[in-house]
């Protein structure tokens, strides 16, 4: 966070606004539960489902790391704070809510998949391999689909943060 508001710092002209709408977890709330953490725990659980199919071998997935953070509304006034470059003018967080999954449960699944192979493929394939990555991505959709309920649980809100570039800081 100190590395990305340093470069907009740059960026954006003083007294200038930035608008920051950011995946979060409550203050306070244990990122297993969140929604990223229990994505990442679906798409483990493919991975041990793919061990059990003799798809790929047990040690490797154990030693397979891919770290997820979700931030909270404590962490990023403090990251805001210790920066000194911008102000919070306003931060609100919301909560989808649970009619929107209902609503778009028929395409999540599908849709998320997607997002998370555009962004991971590259990843998988070079420690996993071309076979193993096409299996996985072709599992993942049915385990979201089948887990929508808990997602529904989950507790992951977004963080809407306004900033306003600082007329001068200590750092300048």
């Amino acid at each position: 966070m100190k590395a990305f508001l340093c470069a907009r710092a740059q960026e954006i002209v003083r007294g200038g606004l930035m608008v920051m709408l950011i995946p979060a977890i409550p203050d306070g709330t244990s990122p297993s539960l969140s929604h990223p953490g229990i994505l990442s725990d679906l798409l483990g659980s493919c991975l041990m489902d793919m061990v059990k199919m003799g798809l790929v071998d047990e040690d490797k997935v154990d030693l397979f790391n891919l770290p997820v953070y979700s931030t909270s509304p404590k962490e990023v006034k403090d990251a805001v704070e210790n920066n000194g470059c911008f102000s919070i003018e306003r931060m609100e967080t919301t909560v989808v809510p649970s009619s929107v999954m209902d609503i778009a449960a028929s395409n999540f699944a599908q849709v998320f998949n997607d997002h998370v192979r555009a962004v991971g493929e590259g990843i998988f394939k070079e420690y996993f391999g071309s076979d193993v990555t096409d299996k996985l991505f072709e599992l993942y959709p049915k385990k979201l689909a089948d887990s929508l309920s808990i997602l529904a649980s989950g507790k992951s809100t977004l963080l809407f943060v306004l900033l306003k570039r600082n007329k001068a800081t200590a750092a300048e």
